[in-house]
């Protein structure tokens, strides 16, 4: 007989509920004998989406949501966005998860009913539970409960990946080249310094990175040369977050830690 479930609505979890923004390392093998340390995948550049399930009726939407938002990375970024599918508490055979997922529309994931890894490593339980982990610095980018939004899936994703990019190569396609924050943690404003080599218009968005929600948004217009740009972070709870750059060429992302 399963646990009962312990729900936390998304509402509580909006509210900052749980505060864990790195992920937890397990060592341990995959309902097909495949033996995964998630450290180790995570610093070859993968970003890993953990998806607990019980498995129950009530999981197939989010599951299935997840899995469909996990698969539209296939072309783009070829075997870098995996999907974990596993059992919440280590009480379901591989043999039954796996037939669960078969009949449900996820055969084209990685399946494990294995106690080293645990729900509650970050926070309320949930059905399904999705978590998303990337980068050498093993972030949290999204930890939702119950109900799976794919835009913010999606865009969860899609931060990690260009966040482990900008940790191995300087980027300078934007045209603003190499961006810096400063004071890195930062407490009532963080101050981003670039250089261009010609006039550029830019848009600047804030977001959290648990939910990878929205904080602020605005577009920016400056000319060339060495240039600084102040943001008041006053309002902003202890965190990390990410500063997105976006311009017509592409998106480069800069991390940086609110802390009082």
């Amino acid at each position: 007989m399963k646990q009962t479930i312990f729900i936390l609505t998304i509402f509580l979890a909006s509210l900052g509920a749980f505060s864990q923004t790195t992920a937890t390392n397990f060592t341990c093998n995959d309902c097909a004998g495949v033996s995964h340390d998630l450290f180790t995948e995570l610093g070859s550049g993968k970003v890993i989406v953990l998806c607990w399930v019980m498995p129950c009726s009530s999981c197939i939407p989010g599951t299935l949501t997840t899995y469909n938002v996990v698969h539209s990375f296939d072309l783009t970024y070829p075997g870098r966005v995996k999907i974990y599918i596993v059992d919440d508490y280590a009480n379901t055979s591989c043999t039954s998860l796996n037939g669960w997922c078969n009949s449900n529309g996820f055969p084209n994931s990685t399946k494990f009913s294995n106690a080293a890894i645990k729900m509650s490593d970050y926070g309320a339980s949930g059905m399904p539970k999705v978590v998303v982990v990337g980068n050498y610095t093993h972030n949290v980018y999204y930890n939702a409960v119950n109900t799976v939004n794919a835009t913010s899936l999606s865009n969860a994703i899609t931060l990690a990946l260009h966040d482990f990019s900008v940790g191995i190569e300087e980027p300078t396609s934007l045209g603003l080249g190499t961006i810096k924050s400063y004071p890195n943690p930062v407490s009532e404003q963080v101050t981003f310094t670039f250089s261009l080599e010609k006039a550029k218009t830019f848009s600047l968005t804030i977001f959290n990175s648990l939910a990878l929600q929205e904080i602020k948004s605005k577009r920016y217009e400056f000319a060339s040369g060495k240039q600084s740009l102040s943001i008041n972070t006053s309002e902003l709870k202890n965190g990390i977050y990410f500063a997105r750059f976006q311009t017509d060429a592409g998106i480069q992302n800069v991390k940086f830690v609110v802390s009082r």
